[in-house]
């Protein structure tokens, strides 16, 4: 790598170093999308987690809260560091009626511009630069760079599992395995500083339970390691009872929030992240949120939160969405119903090509098996046929590269990312793609 003498090390290796492996080819087939009429050979980005399934409906809602309402003069001037008062007031009503089902004290959330922002704030209060955040992998690609790039917070990858039919529709991480790996960073000399889950998850979908927060709370408090769990995929639920898909969970069990598990404790070792960008289909207004019982975290989150700060005007409309109960309630059954159908169809498409995959309680993704397709068990085969696929459907999935899961041929596939009548073409054209592989 050359070196740019202008720029710090660290801008040096940003100029040079891409972010995630498919964003270069995200921007090329963002710019080729398929239209039936338009571009009927174009390109399918089903490698970015966006919601185009329910985006219509949060466009229209906000087009008329802009024409019908007076913005005021509060969004013209500075406010909390945490947002504006009135708005986490709404917001708690919001997230206490249908994500957590409990309590939360107002001054117990921050909103920070996105998700990203309010992982890189919580590293940055949590953690000293070298400490270690475990991560169960598979798992989000970006948290590297969100925890690490300023917070110099080191990422532990968490093997639980190698084949996927190890784990079917559960999330598998254990006590036992954490003490594993806690003695090994022990014997580094390392600090186990955060255990980081995602519940839906990504990629796998996969939900915890009560049970297995509680034991994880207790564990993680009894080790004063801070455990963080991202629900951000909280309300984007897939329906199990559906009947085509029943048989895929041999347990149903109602979705829990992880805020019931840290009320109980009432430990300043339990937080939880959520955010408006993918339930809620806006990804581009950029609002995370912070809920934590420990008051000295909450305002150290404050005062670092300056350069975070979500625009004024855009906390105004997402109280404003949010104070509308009737369409909140309608629009969150509607997401699940549709979301449903995109998945049931990706997932009638995997069986009919015998490929592996985890069943999603939750999320946007399925994480499917190629390796079967691949010719060469490595970095570089899974790669090669990564780009075979884009190259040959224009059907652009998530490679595992970056999501810190040992097995090669493992891809993410984003259901949501195009309208359903975009989906059945795409995933045509892959299964004719992948049959012929096999000839």
């Amino acid at each position: 790598m050359n070196s740019i003498p202008s720029l710090s090390n660290r801008g040096n290796s940003l100029a040079q170093n891409p972010a995630r492996i498919d964003f270069e080819i995200f921007t090329e087939a963002v710019q080729n999308l398929y239209s039936p009429d338009e571009n009927p050979t174009g390109a399918f980005p089903l490698n970015i987690a966006e919601n185009q399934l329910m985006s219509s409906e949060i466009k229209t809602q906000l087009n008329t809260i802009f024409q019908r309402s007076e913005v005021p003069d509060w969004v013209l001037n500075y406010t909390d560091m945490l947002g504006n008062g009135s708005v986490r007031e709404v917001v708690v009503e919001f997230m206490e009626e249908h994500l957590t089902k409990c309590a939360i004290p107002v001054e117990s959330i921050g909103l920070s511009a996105g998700a990203s922002a309010i992982i890189e704030a919580s590293a940055f209060v949590l953690a000293n630069p070298g400490d270690v955040v475990v991560i169960p992998a598979p798992s989000y690609p970006m948290y590297t760079n969100d925890l690490g790039l300023k917070s110099g917070v080191e990422r532990y990858n968490l093997q639980t599992h190698y084949d996927l039919e190890e784990i079917g529709a559960a999330a598998p991480v254990t006590t036992e395995h954490l003490d594993a790996v806690w003695d090994e960073l022990s014997a580094k000399e390392k600090c186990f500083k955060i255990l980081l889950i995602t519940s839906p998850d990504n990629p796998t979908g996969c939900r915890y339970t009560q049970k297995q927060l509680t034991v994880l709370a207790t564990w993680c408090t009894e080790h004063k390691v801070h455990l963080i769990v991202n629900e951000i995929y909280g309300l984007s639920l897939v329906d199990t009872a559906d009947e085509m898909l029943k048989d895929d969970y041999p347990t149903s069990e109602t979705y829990v929030s992880f805020a019931r598990i840290m009320h109980e404790h009432n430990s300043d070792y339990l937080h939880l992240w959520y955010a408006f960008s993918k339930d809620f289909a806006m990804s581009g207004l950029r609002v995370g949120v912070v809920h934590s019982l420990n008051r000295h975290f909450m305002k150290g989150f404050e005062n670092v939160n300056v350069p975070h700060l979500v625009s004024n005007i855009t906390q105004w409309a997402i109280g404003e969405l949010l104070k509308n109960s009737v369409f909140v309630e309608r629009y969150i059954g509607e997401n699940k119903k549709r979301l449903t159908k995109s998945y049931k169809l990706l997932v009638r498409h995997l069986r009919k090509n015998k490929i592996p995959f985890i069943p999603s309680r939750g999320s946007f993704f399925v994480w499917a098996d190629f390796s079967k397709y691949l010719k060469d068990d490595s970095d570089a085969g899974q790669e090669k046929l990564w780009m075979d696929i884009y190259k040959n459907t224009g059907v652009l999935l998530t490679p595992g590269d970056g999501f810190g899961h040992q097995k090669k041929g493992l891809f993410r596939i984003v259901f949501t990312a195009v309208p359903y009548t975009h989906l059945v073409v795409a995933l045509d054209r892959m299964t004719t793609y992948l049959r012929s592989l096999e000839l």
